[in-house]
């Protein structure tokens, strides 16, 4: 992986750690303040975007890297 795949997966990580957190701080209830849902809002929005991008920037290596597995496992199969 490169640095910025490293980067926005860190981005996505934390952005995740501050919604749990938002969620462990409202419990029991998860009734979240009009400021909480906009920080919710944009934490989701921080999340889905760098992992959108993640999964782009890498689909074709990690299909190639699923196809690999795929062919050792038919051919342990075929033997």
């Amino acid at each position: 992986m490169d640095e910025n795949t490293v980067n926005r997966t860190k981005a996505a990580i934390n952005a995740l750690i501050d919604i749990e957190q938002l969620w462990i701080e409202n419990t029991p209830d998860y009734k979240l303040s009009t400021q909480e849902l906009v920080v919710l809002k944009k934490r989701l929005e921080r999340a889905m975007e760098n992992v959108s991008k993640i999964y782009e920037e890498n689909k074709v290596k990690m299909q190639a890297a699923e196809d690999e597995i795929k062919k050792m496992h038919e051919g342990k199969r075929k033997k």
